[in-house]
């Protein structure tokens, strides 16, 4: 559990503790709250999905003779723009050229001579909703090392809207779980003795 999470059940747990159907109706609005926030600003999350493959990839070690880059995307994208940088800092000449709805060709202008790590920044227009993405990865050159390959550029570490919903649930969970645990110590407390 984050320092978040603990935090809220904390202060669920001391909202609840007065055994007001106030302290629930109050619990009830901060779950509808935070409800509410997830919803509206965690659709800003999903709203581009960015690259989906690159040739040469992120993190990548290539060789050979390297006069395109190849850029593929995870969703429809227009107007493509951006840049490769050199291990100097100094701007290569390049095109970047749409192939397609999801593919993006970059054309050096002369091969890859520099040994070194190089800087890919590549700019879209999501037509999802018209907005401007921005990205970048870095990639080494050494003219030893084989050719580039297409490779699959891996996503976050998971659907974020589940760790969201199991972080509420535990939370409602946890809150219910000492509820009713409060409500078996009062029962035991004012059953008759037998």
């Amino acid at each position: 559990m984050t320092s978040r999470a603990a935090v809220c059940l904390i202060f669920l747990c001391s909202v609840c503790a007065n055994k007001s159907r106030n302290g629930w109706r109050l619990v009830g609005r901060v779950m509808a709250l935070a409800t509410a926030v997830m919803l509206l600003f965690g659709s800003v999350t999903f709203a581009h999905s960015g690259l989906g493959a690159a040739s040469p990839g992120p993190g990548a070690v290539v060789g050979g003779e390297i006069t395109t880059i190849q850029l593929r995307y995870n969703s429809t994208m227009t107007d493509p723009d951006g840049s490769v940088t050199d291990p100097n800092g100094d701007i290569v000449r390049s095109t970047f050229t749409q192939d397609g709805n999801l593919k993006v060709i970059v054309s050096l202008d002369a091969p890859l001579s520099v040994p070194g790590q190089y800087a890919v920044r590549h700019i879209t227009t999501d037509v999802e909703d018209n907005d401007r993405v921005e990205a970048a990865y870095l990639f080494t050159y050494d003219p030893t090392a084989p050719p580039p390959q297409l490779e699959i550029v891996a996503g976050d570490d998971g659907f974020p809207w589940i760790r969201a919903i199991v972080g509420v649930g535990g939370i409602v969970i946890a809150v219910f779980a000492w509820r009713l645990a409060t409500s078996v110590q009062r029962a035991r407390g004012s059953a008759p003795a037998a």
